[in-house]
């Protein structure tokens, strides 16, 4: 029954945006009474919290084989595999995010992330400790913030705002903006 409400509500929000979405739509799109719905979910907002969380899970398992890649690769090629991987997994949804990214609570949103932006500052982390002759500065820690917090905002913000800009060209400027910020020769 969660699992038929759940796929339900992600309809609703895909077709009709969040402000239109309700529980009595999603109960209706469910095929089951709005009571039903309601023992199982108190409100439309605990609805999206675990559609919310379940795609951030989606999204983690999308790009977790193609992260381990990436932490064996050298940080131009690492860039690149990761920046594709997040693309293809977060553009799979793009309805769903848009409905999802300005509804959720900043909050909500961090904390359904932590796990998916702590394996990446992991990745950014190692790549930045392996190569410390290229590097800007020795302050790992804050270019490792940083870069993870712009590679989120680039792919949230190319998949929602659909830019007249060619996916590999996207990938190729975000890569260099991010490699940028990290190293001052190539770290090739």
């Amino acid at each position: 029954m969660v699992e038929r409400i759940v796929t339900a509500g992600a309809r609703v929000l895909e077709q009709h945006g969040y402000q239109d979405a309700s529980t009595n739509r999603i109960a209706h799109e469910a095929g089951v009474s709005p009571g039903s719905l309601y023992q199982y979910f108190p409100d439309k907002d605990a609805i999206v919290t675990e559609i919310a969380h379940r795609l951030v899970e989606e999204f983690s398992t999308a790009i977790t084989p193609v992260v381990r890649v990436a932490a064996l690769e050298r940080p131009p090629v690492a860039t690149r595999l990761v920046l594709g991987a997040a693309l293809d997994a977060l553009q799979q949804h793009a309805a769903l995010l848009r409905a999802l990214v300005d509804r959720v609570p900043a909050v909500e949103q961090r904390e359904a992330l932590r796990p998916v932006r702590n394996r990446l500052a992991d990745v950014v982390f190692h790549s930045l400790a392996t190569n410390p002759q290229a590097l800007h500065h020795s302050d790992h820690e804050r270019t490792t913030w940083l870069i993870v917090e712009i590679t989120q905002h680039l792919l949230v913000r190319y998949v929602l705002d659909s830019p007249p800009i060619e996916r590999e060209e996207f990938i190729g400027d975000a890569s260099r903006v991010i490699l940028g910020l990290a190293f001052a020769s190539d770290p090739a």
